[in-house]
């Protein structure tokens, strides 16, 4: 710690001072650069698609599975609302997933 406050600071004065280089990237470097940036870029595509895939799937088994149980006449009613409120609780959620990415 300075015994005495610092109290004014030119910029031009520093700038003068200062004796570093701005040197652009070097041009291998930036091939490189480039090259990891385009593969993290398709890397993370990947993954979101294979998350949004598995998804679909799950929802689609979820679905038949909710059908099915609407469509058999052997089970009660009260069995059967269970799989009304699952199909609701999809078609909720499936259509705020879509409003929300209409909206971004």
């Amino acid at each position: 710690m300075p015994d005495k406050p610092i109290e004014n600071i030119s910029i031009p004065d520093v700038a003068s001072q200062w004796t570093g280089n701005l040197v652009s990237e070097d041009p291998i470097d930036k091939q490189h650069r480039l090259q990891q940036e385009a593969y993290e870029a398709c890397h993370q595509r990947w993954r979101t698609n294979f998350v949004i895939l598995i998804a679909v799937i799950g929802l689609s088994f979820v679905l038949v599975l909710c059908f099915q149980t609407l469509n058999d006449p052997t089970l009660s009613p009260s069995e059967q609302k269970w799989a009304t409120v699952f199909l609701s609780s999809i078609v909720t959620g499936s259509i705020g997933f879509l409003t929300g990415k209409l909206n971004k």
